[in-house]
């Protein structure tokens, strides 16, 4: 990036049938949003899309339209039929996918004479994008934005590490502080929300549980260090439900 740097506004797109059936456990999008959250950048958005290209296509052009940078993307870019995230970014984006010849290179070495058509598929990206190194398979790519990987764990966690170094050194770490108290979310609900109100910039939660003699509540704030001093405040009101 040049210029003034944008706000940071992360979105996670995770691609694949066996996600949207319920098939599998989506693994990868948790993992994404927890190093994302642990890096003081959570994410803002996070989508599961079909392999379709015309749905993938249309929702990285409104993400695109929100201002939401950086968008990851994983799953979906190797060779087979059903393997649609390239062509999707590329129609989102408005540009032609066309042969990497990078890419092709890196692909015609590690394969040889294993080398098939549906492998060759993985060097055809949207034009104008660089490269996000894969030491084990086909490289991921990236471009406006956009960082797109293959949905193998082994594979996508490492290349998003190289992503995050290069790109998006930590945010400052996330500080989270917690108290759970003795009365109903209606009864302490208007005392956080006003504290929310007047901290900003923090991000205050309420989770309720009913338990066998009544119910009590979880509050859990969220913060960076420099902000840290609030959970003190917050922490003297809430004792206050504990009398």
């Amino acid at each position: 990036m040049s210029g003034k740097a944008k706000r940071l506004k992360p979105a996670v797109l995770t691609v694949g049938n066996e996600l949207i059936y319920g098939e599998r456990e989506n693994t990868n999008g948790m993992w994404m949003l927890q190093r994302l959250y642990s890096a003081g950048m959570p994410a803002e958005i996070w989508i599961s899309l079909p392999d379709d290209e015309n749905a993938i296509g249309e929702w990285i052009r409104l993400l695109k339209e929100r201002d939401a940078f950086p968008i990851f993307v994983s799953g979906g870019i190797g060779g087979t039929h059903d393997d649609r995230t390239r062509q999707g970014i590329a129609l989102g984006l408005d540009r032609a996918l066309v042969c990497h010849e990078e890419c092709y290179q890196i692909l015609e070495k590690r394969y040889g004479k294993h080398f098939s058509g549906q492998r060759k598929r993985m060097a055809w990206l949207p034009e104008g994008c660089d490269l996000i190194p894969n030491d084990i398979g086909a490289p991921g790519f990236f471009l406006e934005g956009i960082y797109a990987f293959p949905g193998f764990p082994e594979m996508l966690k490492p290349m998003f590490e190289w992503v995050m170094e290069r790109f998006f050194p930590a945010q400052g770490d996330v500080e989270v502080f917690e108290w759970t108290v003795p009365v109903s979310e209606g009864t302490v609900g208007p005392v956080v929300e006003r504290f929310s109100i007047e901290h900003p910039e923090v991000s205050v939660g309420i989770y309720p549980h009913l338990i066998p003699d009544g119910q009590q509540v979880t509050v859990r704030l969220r913060c960076s260090g420099k902000d840290s001093h609030v959970a003190d405040e917050l922490g003297r009101i809430l004792k206050e439900f504990e009398k």
